[in-house]
């Protein structure tokens, strides 16, 4: 009796102390991944087109690397009912003090919940399409990696990725 309370005592206790990994169940086997870099592995492993700020450019040996800090861009006719469910819609009121208006400045909102810098190589010959509005009609080659590389920072991009490699880059022009 006392061998069979010490052996569900020691499986209850090895049932315990497990880790805080996840079981994941894939086609060719059963491998143990921590859920935050599965979620990583599943957006940067599939193709996806994302809004996005470059955190940093980093050259390693003859490879460009982009620091993207994912963010979400909501724009359009429901622009203001999606800032009313994230309590980012900005009001009017009259001089009694009623709302007279709800609203979204310049019809668009940024919101970055999460703050996960993701490293992603960019291959020379990805195509960059910089805003003449941003540089101004002025500017020669701004479509080019050095004119990116300068003027990135506080600007939104579009990234087209496909297993961590970036297929193009877009800036996103912001009133």
């Amino acid at each position: 009796m006392k061998i069979l309370i010490i052996l569900l005592f020691a499986i209850n206790l090895l049932s315990c102390n497990n880790s805080p990994e996840k079981t994941v169940a894939t086609d060719s086997a059963i491998s143990k991944t921590n859920t935050a870099d599965t979620l990583q592995h599943m957006i940067a492993d599939t193709a996806s087109v994302f809004y996005c700020y470059i955190i940093g450019i980093e050259k390693i040996q003859d490879s460009t690397v982009l620091m993207v800090d994912r963010v979400d861009f909501f724009s359009g006719p429901n622009v203001v009912e999606e800032a009313k469910n994230r309590h980012l819609a900005d009001t009017a009121y009259d001089k009694s003090g009623k709302i007279t208006d709800i609203f979204v400045p310049n019809d668009y909102f940024i919101v970055n919940d999460d703050k996960t810098v993701r490293n992603f190589h960019l291959p020379a010959s990805s195509p960059i399409t910089m805003d003449t509005e941003i540089a101004g009609t002025k500017s020669n080659k701004i479509n080019s990696y050095d004119y990116f590389s300068k003027h990135y920072q506080n600007s939104l991009f579009l990234l087209k990725v496909n297993n961590k490699q970036v297929e193009s880059i877009r800036e996103v022009f912001l009133p």
